[in-house]
């Protein structure tokens, strides 16, 4: 949460829109350098735990790395030893996080002081189909849900209007709203 009281001279609720606009325009003269790839590498821990490190990715035409890696550590409540949260969890926080970031963004591209986003995100799942119980179970979630609280001064039309935008415009929400061709091999 930021305000732009806060920011830097050139943003808006912490968002760097200069940045932020010319990003757009050299992506817009240069489609090539709008071609991403994020990666995680993971590692077994001991029963259903997993760690996950996050550090080399790709883009603006370069090999890149974030400021430090990140570590990530999963697993299953009833059948793990809670090392972290599940799988399933990590995506709901990165449902949540890309869209808040959408948010953040969208306003301070049309200058709206933000003083508070939150959410709330869900999901439904029968552990049966995982379980390998009932085939005719889906694994995945049934359904999502995620309710935002915006505080920002504009009128509530407006921030329905940024909320949709955030959300059309989201990666996450499109992978998870979407068939993504998912690859699997063994090295």
């Amino acid at each position: 949460m930021s305000d732009s009281s806060s920011s830097a001279p050139g943003e808006l609720n912490g968002v760097p829109t200069a940045k932020l606009f010319g990003t757009i325009a050299k992506m817009k003269e240069n489609g090539d350098l709008a071609a991403f790839r994020f990666s995680a590498k993971n590692q077994w821990l001991e029963g259903t735990a997993s760690k996950s490190s996050i550090y080399e990715w790709y883009g603006a035409s370069a090999d890149q790395v974030h400021v430090e890696q990140f570590e990530f550590t999963a697993d299953h409540p009833t059948l793990g030893h809670g090392h972290g949260p599940t799988p399933q969890e990590f995506v709901l926080h990165a449902l949540a996080a890309c869209i808040t970031a959408g948010v953040a963004t969208g306003a301070a591209a049309r200058q709206i002081e933000l003083r508070k986003v939150s959410s709330t995100v869900s999901a439904d799942i029968d552990v049966r189909g995982v379980l390998g119980i009932d085939p005719d179970i889906r694994k995945g979630f049934s359904d999502v849900r995620i309710e935002f609280d915006v505080d920002a001064d504009c009128d509530p039309d407006v921030l329905d209007a940024l909320v949709a935008a955030a959300t059309k415009y989201s990666a996450v929400y499109d992978m998870l709203a979407n068939p993504t061709e998912v690859t699997v091999t063994r090295a």
